[in-house]
């Protein structure tokens, strides 16, 4: 299904971020150049499992370990989505962000400022996490959806502009469901839950651990259509070309970090996800489910230039973007940080990283 198919309504959550981002933008304005001193660094985060790895190295001091007295502190803080985690970024509000590779991919050509392709101030500093199995189509049992045809004609809630918007389209495309009249609504997913109580949606595109409170919300009496294998998320650490380039020092720290926290991970799953329930106020025993379903590593490797090039090619399929030339992945991706901490973690190759395309950088 086409992106132009859709329909959204006017509180979607795509437009309304648009909004807040310009006039974040504009807050920050006249924000301190990032070569002056600064007492803090931020890191923003989500609940999402995937990000387990930034809380774990947050409760446990890891991003600070080491720090010198005259290096600033990194601290992490919580949002609701990784679209929204990479708005503040945008707006200069955090110097690092998690996301998944849809909103990533729009932030990379344009689509929050207009800057368009090749000349965006992000770059992926690698992977954090990949998952296949961590979005669904949720509707309440009482609408009569037991299967993927059962939605035809009806009104289905998407966030516009997340991982669940990309991962609509390879559902919609594998169970034929282009054509059949399907309704999609811009609906942010904190707002998904009340919205098929009240009856506006007759199903939501939702992710871990949204799903946990929707089926709390539905007492459980839903049909869960899984996207399982349709879709591989990778959950993306990013940062800004300038901060990357001033403040090589603070970036080491949190790639250690991040490989640190994961092997801790690996080693004790139960009290090191508990930690990420604390931080996050979710269920522990919720989140040791649905680790089953998560790869942890960081690394910059295939699945993300192919996942991110796949983007591209789908975001050109949107009518605003009818003029997009697909940018070449590897100019965002920059592995030169991460091969100084950890070099076998960088398994593409020279050419295709932002080293083999100098002439994007500043």
């Amino acid at each position: 299904m086409k992106h132009g198919t859709c329909r959204g309504t006017a509180r979607g959550g795509y437009r309304a971020i648009v909004v807040a981002l310009a006039a974040l933008l504009t807050l920050c304005a006249s924000c301190p150049s990032l070569a002056e001193s600064r007492d803090t660094v931020r890191i923003a985060g989500s609940a999402w499992v995937g990000d387990a790895p930034t809380w774990v190295a947050d409760r446990q001091g890891l991003f600070n370990r080491g720090r010198p007295d005259d290096a600033p502190v990194i601290e992490v803080d919580l949002h609701g989505s990784g679209l929204e985690a990479l708005m503040h970024l945008l707006a200069g509000e955090a110097q690092f962000a998690l996301s998944a590779t849809t909103p990533t991919a729009m932030a990379l050509v344009g689509a929050f400022d207009d800057s368009g392709p090749g000349s965006s101030a992000l770059v992926v500093l690698g992977s954090v996490a990949l998952s296949n199995q961590s979005h669904y189509v949720i509707a309440p049992s009482r609408n009569g959806i037991d299967s993927p045809r059962d939605l035809a004609g009806r009104r289905v809630g998407v966030m516009f502009g997340t991982s669940s918007h990309y991962g609509w389209s390879r559902f919609g495309r594998f169970h034929g469901l282009e054509a059949a009249g399907i309704e999609l609504i811009d609906t942010p997913v904190a707002e998904m839950a009340e919205a098929l109580q009240r009856g506006d949606l007759d199903a939501a595109v939702i992710w871990q651990p949204w799903d946990l409170a929707l089926r709390e919300a539905l007492d459980g009496a839903v049909t869960i259509l899984p996207m399982r294998m349709l879709y591989t998320v990778n959950w993306l650490l990013l940062s800004t070309r300038e901060f990357v380039a001033e403040q090589p020092a603070v970036v080491e720290r949190v790639l250690r970090g991040y490989i640190d926290a994961i092997d801790m991970i690996d080693a004790e799953p139960e009290s090191t996800l508990a930690l990420h329930a604390e931080a996050t106020g979710r269920d522990g025993a919720d989140l040791v489910t649905s680790a089953a379903n998560m790869l942890w590593r960081l690394g910059m490797n295939w699945s993300v230039l192919v996942n991110l090039g796949t983007q591209f090619e789908w975001l050109a399929t949107w009518p605003q973007f009818d003029a997009l030339t697909i940018p070449e992945p590897g100019q965002y991706l920059d592995g030169a940080p991460l091969r100084e901490v950890a070099p076998g973690r960088v398994t593409l190759p020279d050419y295709l990283l932002t080293s083999g395309h100098r002439e994007t950088r500043p």
